[in-house]
């Protein structure tokens, strides 16, 4: 997480592509190295050191690639994308358990090493989307003319370069409050996936109880996902909710379980609380980053979204720490911390506030032109689909046309009207029609299916 506001810089400074295949890389020389390591510092060193460094590159640089080729349907990428984190806790708690429980330590990780390497190969297939744009050409035609202006003027002008992290993001509110929000929450937040299984088999459960619930988490994680997802991305005309409330929702639904898990035992109450806490971590993670994609503009979102997750890296590492000491002294205890944290973060939302919409102007003057036409001697007529108004051409409008109806037309007793509709009359009947000597406006309202 404190990588990803480094590996953001660097993407716009260099290349996503190059950036992803150094993360991949990094990730299996971590894992390699991990197989080698006989104690405890040798295995924070590899293994929690350089193995999340080469994790957030990865990771950062597949959000940037989405970003570069999807705009217009962001969301439902987003929503397939965050659904991969559930499966890979999935699939991963098994191949540790078959791997490292039946290989051995170092043969184990090497067959890990194996699958990890899979996020290099990728990384090389990372294609930059301007290769794609239909305006390619201008636009390399353009940018070696701009080469060639700036070789003829010399080096007179020296090119301003901006600075590698771009702090601009912070001086939006909305942003530091976001910050704020879930640097927070994640004291709290992530505290079962750390202590869940080591609270579990101190109760004497077996450690294929504990794979099958780590399968579990990762299940419910994806729901969760694709559940919120369908919500952000396939939006009811009858029930509308918004993405901040979704992600106060979610942070909500982390907090009752993280209640409920102070005080459950047994496998079946923990595979219970599984299924609530991953439906709705996995919400908070595709959630918490729409909601920051719709308080954020377009310019700023891949610097600020690399900014939270970089607010959440020391809360993770001092709020885990404090849990496990509470629960030391007073079991179960600490998890009252996390789910006040929780909350906390979760009411901090409210301080993000709506973004800005353009006014648009409710009063209007009413019209005040007089009539022109001459006062009418006979029977007024009834009111068809073709009403004449003796209005003017500049009276007639939205806002004036109800007021001209009142005024033009009283309540006395109304003679049937004898109009003939538009392309039903005969010839004989055109005779019959004379046009008036006042110029009139007639005003058509369409109840009929006419093309």
């Amino acid at each position: 997480m404190a990588t990803a506001p480094l590996v953001v810089a660097l993407c716009r400074r260099k290349s996503t592509r190059l950036t992803a295949v150094f993360g991949g890389l990094v990730m299996a020389l971590a894992c390699l190295f991990t197989s080698f390591a006989q104690q405890l510092h040798q295995v924070l060193l590899s293994y929690g050191l350089v193995l999340g460094v080469g994790t957030g590159m990865a990771r950062e640089t597949s959000s940037l690639m989405l970003g570069h080729y999807f705009k217009r349907r962001r969301e439902f990428v987003e929503m397939v994308v965050q659904s991969g984190t559930g499966v890979g806790i999935a699939l991963f708690s098994v191949l540790y358990k078959e791997a490292v429980g039946k290989l051995g330590w170092r043969l184990g990780l090497q067959a890990v090493t194996g699958v990890v390497a899979l996020s290099f190969f990728l990384g090389v297939l990372y294609r930059s989307a301007s290769l794609y744009h239909p305006q390619r050409r201008a636009i390399l035609h353009l940018k070696n003319q701009r080469k060639k202006v700036k070789e003829k003027k010399g080096s007179v002008a020296v090119t301003h370069k901006s600075p590698f992290l771009d702090f601009s993001p912070l001086r939006i509110r909305a942003v530091q409050m976001l910050l704020l929000a879930s640097a927070t929450a994640a004291l709290g937040l992530y505290t079962p996936v750390f202590y869940l299984a080591l609270q579990s088999r101190r109760e004497g459960l077996e450690d294929s109880a504990l794979v099958l619930m780590q399968t579990f988490l990762g299940f419910a994680t994806t729901l969760g996902c694709v559940g919120f997802g369908l919500v952000v991305a396939r939006p009811s005309d009858q029930c509308l909710i918004s993405r901040q409330y979704l992600c106060q929702a979610a942070m909500v639904g982390v907090g009752v379980s993280l209640l409920a898990l102070s005080t459950v035992q047994g496998y079946h109450g923990y595979v219970l609380f599984l299924w609530l806490y991953g439906v709705c971590l996995g919400g908070f993670l595709y959630s918490l980053k729409m909601f920051t994609m719709e308080r954020v503009r377009a310019r700023y979102f891949t610097r600020a979204w690399g900014f939270v997750q970089g607010a959440e890296a020391i809360p993770v590492l001092l709020g885990v720490p404090i849990t496990g000491y509470i629960n030391q002294s007073h079991p179960k205890a600490g998890y009252y911390f996390s789910f006040l944290s929780t909350m906390l973060g979760a009411a901090l939302l409210f301080l993000v506030g709506c973004p800005k919409r353009p006014e648009v102007p409710v009063d209007i003057a009413p019209c005040s032109c007089t009539s022109v036409s001459p006062a009418r001697l006979h029977m007024p007529k009834s009111i068809s689909f073709a009403t004449t108004l003796d209005l003017p051409l500049g009276c007639i409008s939205e806002e004036a046309l109800p007021d001209s109806l009142m005024l033009g037309y009283d309540f006395r007793p109304l003679r049937p009207s004898k109009s003939v509709p538009e392309g039903l009359a005969t010839r004989h009947e055109w005779r019959q029609c004379h046009r008036p000597s006042v110029r009139q406006v007639t005003v058509i309202e369409q109840m009929t299916t006419s093309v």
